[in-house]
C-alpha cells in the first residue's frame, strides 16, 4: 500500500471502531502511526496485542506477577496503602487490560482487513468473511451468525419494551412484529437472501444521481442493520461493507466527521421509528465522488490519486 492508503486505513479503521465504542491502548495508536510512515511493517503491527500478551504471560511466572499490570502488560508499582483492597483492584485492573488487549486486536485487524482486502461474494457470505476478518482471534464465534434474540436498542428495563410511533414502514422485508426490532436469529438467512436479492435487482443502486442513491443506501443500510446477523461487531461490519459497495458505484464515504451519538441516532430513529430521515441526513453530509484509489477515505478525499 502507498503511504495514502496506509494513512487511510488506519484512519478508517480507528473511526470505526470508535463508532462502535471501542478505543485502542495509546501503544496500539502509536504503533499505528509507524504503519503509516513505513517505518513498522504490518505484520509487526498486527502483532503487538499478541507480543504484549506475551510480555504479561512471562511476567507472570515472577515473584511481582501478582500486581495490576498497566496497558502494555508490565505490572504497576505494588500499593502500600492498607485501606486499598489490592485484590479488588487486581480485578478491575484485569478487567481493563483484557478489555484494552481486546480493542488492540480488533483495531489491528481492521486495518489488516483493508490491507488484504476480501472476496466480494456478495450476500450473507460477504458479511460473515469481513466479520471474521475483523474479529478472528479476538473474540469468540467470528463469522458466526448469532443463535439467539438481540435486545431492543433502549430498551426500558421495567417494561422490557419501548412503543414505537406509527409510521410508514420503508423496509422492502419487515421482520415479523416481535419485541425487538431485529430478525430472529431463525430468519436471518432468509431475510439476507431476501434483501440481497433486492439488491441485485436494482444492480446495487448503480446508475441512480446523488439524492436517488442517499435515499436507496439509508434503506438498505437500516435493512442490514435490522438483520444484525451477529451477536456483535454488526456495525463495524456494515460500514466496511456499505462503503465497499457505495464505492463500487461511483461514490465514497468519508465517516470522519460522524460521532458516536449521531450515528446512534440516525441508526435508531430507523430501527426503532421506521425513520430513515436520520440516516439520509448523515449519508448526505458525507457521501463524494469515488476516489478511483482509495475507497476506505477519513481524510484527503478530494486529493487526486497521486495523494
Amino acid at each position: 500500500m502507498t503511504p495514502a492508503e496506509r494513512a487511510s486505513a488506519v484512519a478508517f479503521s480507528y473511526k470505526n471502531c470508535e463508532l462502535s465504542a471501542i478505543v485502542p491502548s495509546d501503544a496500539m495508536v502509536e504503533a499505528a502511526n509507524g504503519y503509516q510512515r513505513g517505518t513498522l511493517g504490518l505484520s509487526d503491527f498486527v502483532r503487538r496485542p499478541e507480543n504484549r500478551a506475551h510480555r504479561r504471560k512471562r511476567n507472570e511466572s515472577r515473584p511481582q506477577a501478582t500486581r495490576p499490570y498497566n496497558d502494555d502488560g508490565n505490572p504497576l508499582t505494588k500499593r502500600t496503602d492498607p485501606s486499598i483492597d489490592e485484590d479488588s483492584v487486581g480485578n478491575r485492573t484485569e478487567k481493563h487490560y483484557e478489555s484494552r488487549l481486546r480493542n488492540d486486536r480488533i483495531f489491528a485487524r481492521s486495518v489488516r482487513l483493508i490491507d488484504y482486502g476480501w472476496p466480494a461474494r456478495g450476500g450473507l457470505a460477504e458479511l460473515k468473511i469481513i466479520h471474521r476478518g475483523l474479529f478472528v482471534g479476538a473474540m469468540p464465534g467470528a463469522g458466526k451468525l448469532r443463535n439467539d434474540t438481540c435486545t431492543k436498542p433502549g430498551e426500558d428495563s421495567a417494561s422490557g419494551a419501548r412503543q414505537s410511533k406509527p409510521a410508514e414502514n420503508h423496509r422492502i422485508h419487515q421482520a415479523p412484529q416481535q419485541s425487538s426490532p431485529y430478525f430472529p436469529a431463525s430468519l436471518i438467512e432468509t431475510g439476507a437472501a431476501n434483501i440481497f436479492s433486492q439488491l441485485d435487482e436494482r444492480d446495487y443502486f448503480s446508475g441512480l444521481d446523488r439524492a436517488g442513491f442517499i435515499r436507496a443506501l439509508a434503506s438498505i443500510y437500516d435493512e442490514l442493520n435490522a438483520l444484525h446477523p451477529f451477536a456483535y461487531g454488526n456495525g463495524m461490519v456494515l460500514r466496511m461493507f456499505i462503503s465497499e459497495l457505495t464505492h463500487a458505484v461511483g461514490w465514497d464515504l468519508n465517516w470522519g466527521t460522524v460521532t458516536l451519538e449521531n450515528y446512534r441516532n440516525a441508526t435508531n430513529l430507523a430501527l426503532l421509528e421506521h425513520d430513515i430521515s436520520g440516516l439520509e441526513r448523515m449519508f448526505a453530509s458525507i457521501i463524494r465522488l469515488a476516489n478511483p484509489t482509495r475507497i476506505f477515505l477519513i481524510s484527503g478525499w478530494d486529493q487526486g490519486p497521486a495523494h
